[in-house]
């Protein structure tokens, strides 16, 4: 398929247009998770001190990838408005200023990483794993802009529909470290800092491969010397939407990080091992319900740029059904086949001793799936519609609840085990949090119809 034939399929019908683009999109993130979980099969070998290193760590490594999420977010809607309105040369200059906006978050991000991270460290009471938890950080502090503009660029391939391209980037990143993985970490001898290593520069290889697209003209959107230029009012329309997206992800990651302090006391570092592992599976399972919401971003932001609200509303509800079915059917495999997939993560003697706490986090955590995927669809159903200040305000409400639910929980108020505790509250406020985010959605979009509506009259009135 050419590169107009994919801007002609995100532009038309939006379910066909959905489905069109959610298989390459699954298929990227499938690649992704299970390069995850490989990555983290490798770590476990290792033992249960660098194991629990990278499961502490990990949500600064996820703090130093919003604003790559963020602004890929931004590029995306953003450049699907005005790709919908025929404006190729202004999706030029947001596409090349969301990659200056990348380089330039990185070294931001870089620079504090460094700074704060052995007194994170120490707040988060896990000076046992500390020289493992840093050794892992190193490559991410030296070599930050793989890790934005990996993401940047899925963004700007999806605002144009060209979701094959999208999904080999993603790919051959995750496959060339699935490959270099074990090389670096056992070959090499390089543990925990390997698998980091690893990481970087698989990601630096997808990005050259995608700039190269870009300079040959094998996009839709041009990205030459002409567009590649620090245009701020450009930046401005990407930070509209990418602005508050990343502070969003600032605040889930942030939240993610203190959540560990709590967990920490209920259990110590194993308490933080047993949640991340289970998050990996919750993670794969919800590849489908992702892969949706990426789909569907495009579309309806393009629905938006030229006011079809009906599109937007198609899109949204078709979006909404896969992802509750998806998520349901996920959620029952998981709680059936918990032993036998836990057995995969806990070959090593130390961690076969806690394989049933590991099953039992699982059994007990699959009830949010679908209600997790529920809150990307609507929060990026709102992002469509240039409304991104409303999930990242209300990610930050969520966040206060969360952290104040599992502290109650942590120090034992509820009457319960404290991480048993934690994790009931963990299923609580995503039920809540789809609830909320699904009702913000619908009052917007209510509010847009509206406007469209009051604005055709007028436009009739005027004609008459």
């Amino acid at each position: 398929m050419s590169k107009e034939d994919d801007l002609k399929r995100m532009l038309g019908e939006p379910k066909a247009a959905i489905r069109a683009m959610i298989l390459p999109f699954f298929i990227a993130l499938a690649v992704v998770e299970v390069n995850q979980f490989v990555d983290t099969y490798w770590v476990s070998g290792l033992g249960v001190n660098s194991a629990s290193a990278v499961s502490t760590i990990v949500p600064i490594y996820g703090l130093m990838t919003c604003a790559g999420i963020g602004v890929a977010a931004g590029i995306t809607a953003t450049a699907a408005s005005r790709l919908a309105r025929g404006e190729y040369e202004i999706a030029g200059r947001l596409v090349s200023n969301s990659i200056i906006l990348g380089l330039i978050f990185a070294v931001i991000s870089s620079v504090l990483v460094a700074i704060f991270l052995n007194p994170v460290i120490d707040l988060m009471g896990a000076d046992s794993v500390r020289e493992e938890a840093i050794q892992y950080m190193i490559p991410y502090i030296v070599l930050s802009p793989t890790i934005t503009i990996i993401a940047i660029l899925g963004g700007t391939l999806r605002a144009e529909g060209a979701a094959t391209k999208s999904t080999v980037i993603q790919s051959i990143s995750a496959i060339l470290n699935m490959v270099i993985d074990p090389i670096f970490i056992y070959v090499m001898d390089m543990g925990v800092f390997g698998a980091g290593l690893s990481t970087v520069i698989s990601s630096l290889i997808a990005i050259v491969i995608g700039l190269y697209w870009y300079v040959s003209n094998r996009t839709i959107i041009p990205m030459n010397r002409s567009t590649f230029r620090i245009d701020k009012e450009a930046m401005r329309e990407v930070l509209g939407v990418g602005g508050p997206k990343s502070i969003q992800m600032v605040i889930s990651n942030l939240t993610d990080f203190l959540q560990r302090i709590f967990l920490i006391i209920a259990g110590g570092t194993t308490a933080v091992m047993l949640y991340n592992y289970t998050w990996r599976y919750i993670g794969m399972v919800g590849l489908p319900g992702r892969a949706v919401d990426m789909a569907m971003l495009p579309v309806c932001s393009a629905a938006y740029g030229v006011k079809d609200v009906e599109r937007m509303k198609a899109g949204f509800i078709y979006s909404s059904k896969l992802v509750i079915g998806a998520g349901i059917i996920f959620a029952i495999i998981l709680f059936i086949f918990a032993e036998p997939f836990m057995s995969i993560m806990t070959q090593e003697e130390s961690m076969h001793e806690i394989l049933d706490m590991f099953v039992w986090t699982l059994r007990a955590s699959v009830l949010l799936i679908p209600f997790s995927a529920m809150m990307g669809v609507a929060s990026s159903m709102l992002q469509s519609m240039k409304k991104a200040k409303i999930p990242m305000y209300y990610y930050m409400f969520w966040g206060f609840v969360k952290l104040g639910l599992y502290a109650l929980a942590a120090y034992g108020l509820f009457g319960i085990d404290p991480f048993e505790g934690i994790i009931y509250c963990m299923v609580g406020v995503h039920i809540f949090g789809a609830a909320c985010l699904i009702y913000l959605a619908y009052r917007e979009y209510d509010r847009i119809k509206k406007e469209v509506m009051l604005h055709n009259i007028d436009e009739e009135v005027e004609m008459i």
